[in-house]
């Protein structure tokens, strides 16, 4: 069983929603935005973030009548692996990537916008190849960038800061 179905059998649907909000936001936010985003009624959202930041989960700030939520940085990588899903375009990619040569790691970089790009790490790769299927896939109609790189080059990005959105190894 894997990971997140483990997690799904755990955890509620309503606190599972919850924490996804909280944890895919850049931002603090405040109950009734979590409740909206979230579609948990307030009363529920309400008592399920006591709950977390009661069990360390979430942090909660004060001031005068206004209280905001966010997730601790500790937990939040953590988490945000458990809790996000892989688009399905992403999906369609990696498994049209299987069968070939050469990919060492495939990262997933996530900027603050919500826009994703997938970066494919190896020796000698077909990058024509790999566009094609990534041109496939957005001829129906989903959205997925790509970049077929060889492991000096990735390095040499990632030290000249070009990736400094968070990334997730797909592979």
């Amino acid at each position: 069983m894997e990971k997140k179905e483990v997690l799904a059998n755990l955890v509620d649907a309503k606190k599972a929603a919850v924490l996804r909000v909280v944890l895919n936001s850049q931002d603090e936010l405040y109950l009734k935005e979590i409740s909206q985003k979230s579609s948990v009624p307030m009363s529920s959202a309400f008592r399920i973030l006591q709950g977390l930041v009661k069990a360390g989960v979430l942090e909660r700030r004060e001031w005068k009548t206004s209280k905001v939520y966010s997730c601790k940085k500790e937990t939040k990588n953590f988490l945000k692996e458990l809790f996000t899903e892989d688009s399905p375009a992403v999906q369609d990619f990696l498994q049209a990537l299987k069968p070939i040569p050469g990919i060492e790691n495939i990262f997933l970089h996530s900027d603050k916008r919500g826009k994703n790009m997938v970066l494919i790490v190896g020796k000698n790769l077909p990058s024509e190849l790999i566009e094609r299927i990534a041109a496939q896939i957005r001829e129906n109609g989903q959205d997925i960038n790509c970049l077929a790189l060889a492991r000096d080059q990735y390095e040499q990005m990632l030290r000249m800061g070009l990736y400094p959105q968070e990334k997730k190894v797909l592979r």
